[in-house]
């Protein structure tokens, strides 16, 4: 069996004890999507990669960060009929100091409250989405 030419996207939704989410500031180059926005580390699958292994990968690269706990979990698609993206909720109990840039303008930590601005309507939708399931203890 093919495999599609195109992928559904793979998102992060690390988030800490302290209710903050960790986003990635994307860089101002063209050619790529939302440049100059704030976004959920993450990106497409590579080879027969599964979905699973795609965001460790993007996350690892991206972040440096090896989750403690990771779940994929279900979100409604942004646009009516269209299929979401594979979104992975990772908790994480490390600081912004912790955090290692490897792709990007900045990485940071933000309130789930309080998202930055300028950020992809469909990556906030996910967040709201997500946010009120991420409530301290995490499993």
């Amino acid at each position: 069996m093919k495999r599609p030419t195109k992928t559904r996207g793979c998102f992060a939704f690390v988030t800490t004890p302290r209710r903050e989410v960790v986003l990635q500031l994307r860089d101002e180059k063209s050619g790529i999507a939302w440049p100059g926005h704030w976004s959920l580390p993450g990106g497409g699958s590579e080879a027969d990669e599964t979905p699973f292994e795609t965001v460790l990968r993007e996350l690892l690269g991206e972040t440096g960060i090896v989750p403690e706990t990771i779940e994929e979990v279900p979100v409604t698609a942004y646009e009516k009929g269209k299929t979401p993206p594979h979104l992975f909720a990772v908790s994480w109990d490390g600081t912004e100091s912790d955090l290692v840039l490897g792709e990007g303008q900045a990485l940071s930590l933000f309130p789930l409250d309080t998202l930055p601005e300028p950020m992809p309507p469909h990556v906030r939708h996910y967040i709201e989405q997500l946010a009120p399931r991420r409530t301290p203890p995490y499993p």
